[in-house]
């Protein structure tokens, strides 16, 4: 199933219109509608606004339907989450499954590439940058990443990564998945 086709299931489920989706997320209904049929790809922050009005962690759009007992990734075989327009690309290095407590990835950001602010309350994370420079902004905070730093995240804290350099950022970066 694709991500717009289970942003779709996830909205029906819960008995709400594109236009009530539309007004909880301050994006337009017509957009909303692109992303469901797979015709357009939403920014980090488009998903975390529309995670957020679904009442969803951002995690499950990523899940298998049934969990798998098999929790080896091949390199070849990693999912991932490739954000054109915010020249982001996200691998999975553990299986997509609901009972994976942690979300270990890999984040590639292009030169240029830019979360935009990212919603509070959605989760902590660590991260470790392994190439390149990465400005972070935390709050109203700048601070500048280069290879080897690494740093911790709550999730009351409003952030934005953004790549400020002429090459990729790659950085590994752990999500700590809310307790239910």
């Amino acid at each position: 199933m694709t991500l717009g086709e289970k942003l779709k299931k996830i909205r029906t489920a819960k008995a709400f219109s594109l236009g009530d989706l539309a007004n909880e997320t301050g994006l337009s209904r017509s957009f909303l509608s692109q992303v469901e049929k797979n015709k357009t790809s939403p920014s980090i922050n488009s998903l975390f606004k529309i995670t957020k009005a679904l009442e969803i962690n951002g995690a499950e759009l990523f899940q298998k339907e049934n969990d798998s007992n098999n929790f080896i990734v091949h390199e070849e075989e990693r999912e991932f989450l490739q954000i054109k327009r915010d020249k982001l690309r996200i691998e999975f290095l553990t299986p997509r499954a609901a009972n994976i407590k942690v979300d270990p990835v890999f984040i590639r950001f292009g030169p240029g590439g830019d979360t935009g602010f990212e919603p509070t309350g959605m989760h902590d994370i660590f991260t470790v940058i392994l190439e390149g420079t990465l400005e972070l902004t935390i709050s109203e905070e700048v601070y500048v990443l280069r290879k080897g730093d690494s740093i911790y995240v709550d999730s009351t804290k409003k952030r934005r990564w953004r790549n400020i350099g002429k090459d990729d950022v790659l950085s590994f970066a752990v999500a700590i998945k809310p307790f239910a």
